[in-house]
């Protein structure tokens, strides 16, 4: 296996392919309806739904890293988190769910014509390479597919 086919497979399993790991970045909100995606243990804690957004945004990111594009292109006004819900259907639920699973397609092609020689190398004004950036990102799918998994389970709790 090439390193680019190792890091395709590593995004793949950290967000919608079978893994030994078990639950995925799409599999843990898989069948999430807008109740479950809106709700908080407190109310300074962000809920599934920001978590969605907030992957996007972090998949958005390294794309924009790797094809050298500007800042500002987000769908979204601002950065990093971004409140939810905003109203409450499953229309705006899906429509985040949706961004997500683009941002993910476009890091997807673009890391599949990323060239291996330029893993090595640093983007403007960053301390990681951009193997780092592909790597962390599917770290980020887990950490947050994690968290979402806990938020689902204390709901559940008395």
């Amino acid at each position: 296996m090439s390193e680019k086919d190792l890091l395709l497979a590593h995004l793949g399993e950290a967000f919608d392919q079978r893994s030994w790991h078990g639950t995925n970045l799409l599999g843990s909100i898989r069948r999430i309806n807008v109740e479950q995606a809106s709700w908080r243990p407190s109310p300074a804690r962000h809920n599934i739904w920001e978590n969605i957004v907030h992957a996007a945004y972090w998949k958005y990111s390294v794309y924009r890293s790797l094809t050298g594009q500007s800042r500002g292109s987000f769908p979204l006004e601002g950065s990093n988190w971004f409140a939810r819900p905003l109203g409450e259907t499953d229309r705006e639920l899906k429509a985040d769910v949706l961004l997500l699973k683009e941002f993910h397609k476009q890091l997807m092609t673009t890391v599949g014509g990323f060239e291996v020689r330029r893993l090595d190398d640093k983007p403007l004004r960053s301390k990681f390479t951009f193997r780092d950036l592909i790597l962390g990102v599917g770290a980020h799918d887990l950490y947050h597919a994690g968290q979402i998994q806990l938020l689902k389970r204390l709901q559940q709790t008395p």
